[in-house]
């Protein structure tokens, strides 16, 4: 978990290179993002074929990363980034290439997931952690990021059927 804020962040980064469908999966955490936190200022680390795609998708600064460049992209990442910082960066991506991204990100809190869902060392790049959380649903585990930054209720937004299959909560 991040420690507790008494205020929005102001910046916030979030990091899922690729592929065109995991990418797609964060669309809805970036809306929730957005409706809770309207005045945080959004970018989005990706690959260049997926900005293409998500692009669309207003309010949002996007920095992209030619995966084919290699070590080169890192190189040409850090000179984009060059003066900047972010409050937190989001590691939404278990990959050693999104790692090594992630090291050139300068953020205050570099959220990733618990060490149990973290492969190729995600975990050495972060200092701090979502929740573990047992869900249905690929995108509950994204919705994970949104949960340990105090917005949204850990669920999919409804997008999916999870909600329906999920015991009902006694109301108080």
């Amino acid at each position: 978990m991040i420690p507790s804020r008494a205020e929005p962040p102001r910046t916030l980064c979030i990091l899922r290179l690729s592929a065109i469908g995991d990418t797609c999966h964060v669309v809805p955490v970036v809306r929730t993002l957005q409706q809770a936190w309207p005045a945080t200022q959004l970018t989005w680390i990706i690959g260049k074929s997926e900005a293409r795609l998500m692009s669309l998708i207003e309010g949002v600064e996007f920095i992209t990363v030619d995966k084919s460049a290699g070590l080169g992209a890192l190189a040409a990442l850090r000179r984009q980034l060059r003066g900047r910082r972010f409050d937190v960066l989001l590691h939404m991506q278990l990959a050693l290439r999104a790692s090594l991204v992630a090291a050139c990100v300068p953020a205050t809190v570099k959220l990733g997931f618990d060490r149990a869902r973290a492969r190729e060392l995600q975990w050495l790049f972060t200092n701090a952690r979502i929740a573990p959380r047992v869900r249905e649903h690929v995108l509950d585990s994204l919705f994970g990021f949104a949960v340990a930054l105090g917005v949204g209720d850990g669920c999919c937004g409804g997008i999916c059927r999870c909600r329906a299959r999920r015991a009902p909560t006694p109301s108080g």
